[in-house]
């Protein structure tokens, strides 16, 4: 079973360098690269209200969810807008506090992706519809997550560097933390999760839909590849629940 796992995590960790591959491969406009974050700004939506939140709320049926996701929206709120403007005064810091509050939002949540996926080492069916379900979503997001760099005007070795972090952090959690997770508790694990989505949902927003949007000549455009992230994420989640 630990042979399939590792299989399954390089799997995980070259289709997300090849999805971050595409969007450093040429020189892209900087409308193309908005165009690429309408997709991105689906995918977020899709990712926290198809996938993140009803896994959030599915924990309980207290109010501590609810306080968690709150928190998890708050806690980039202050550091965008207290934090982060100190430390990067001018018109590009808005690019660079969303490319690093997503890269660590899609790093947490890769983690967990790789605690579900060593969780499930003793059902290789399911095993395999949640190791497809995972790779669905993480070359597009991959891609939105660079795009995002480039626009933030992050260097090409720091995006790289960043894109080989993001790329481990699902094998990561599958290899070191998810065998660790299937034998202990997992009862902290809904607050983990709340922050995540919380935090997803402002980069979502807060920083994305107003990039998106803030070109009325390719308006229309932005909004049906935006509809087209979110509905990838909905197909993802057919026939399968977190």
């Amino acid at each position: 079973m630990i042979s399939d796992l590792l299989v399954q995590s390089i799997a995980l960790f070259v289709a997300t360098l090849f999805g971050g591959a595409i969007m450093l491969a040429r020189k892209w406009s900087e409308d193309w690269l908005h165009l690429f974050l309408s997709f991105g700004a689906g995918i977020f939506l899709g990712a926290v209200f198809r996938h993140l939140l009803p896994e959030a709320m599915g924990h309980g049926a207290g109010t501590g969810e609810g306080l968690y996701i709150l928190a998890g929206y708050l806690l980039i709120f202050l550091i965008e807008r207290f934090l982060a403007q100190r430390k990067m005064p001018g018109d590009g810091h808005g690019h660079m506090v969303a490319s690093v509050t997503a890269f660590i939002g899609l790093s947490v949540h890769s983690v967990m992706e790789g605690f579900g996926l060593a969780l499930t080492m003793g059902d290789p069916e399911l095993a395999r519809v949640l190791l497809l379900s995972i790779l669905a979503h993480k070359v597009p997001a991959a891609f939105s997550l660079v795009s995002l760099m480039v626009l933030a005007k992050q260097s090409r070795s720091r995006i790289v560097i960043n894109l080989l972090l993001f790329a481990a952090a699902a094998p990561a959690g599958a290899l070191v933390l998810g065998p660790v997770l299937e034998f202990g508790e997992v009862s902290g694990l809904q607050g983990f999760t709340g922050l995540v989505t919380g935090s997803f949902l402002y980069v979502a927003t807060a920083d994305l839909l107003p990039e998106v949007f803030h070109s009325r000549r390719l308006r229309w455009v932005s909004l049906g590849l935006m509809l087209a992230g979110i509905l990838l994420m909905c197909l993802v989640s057919v026939g399968h629940e977190h």
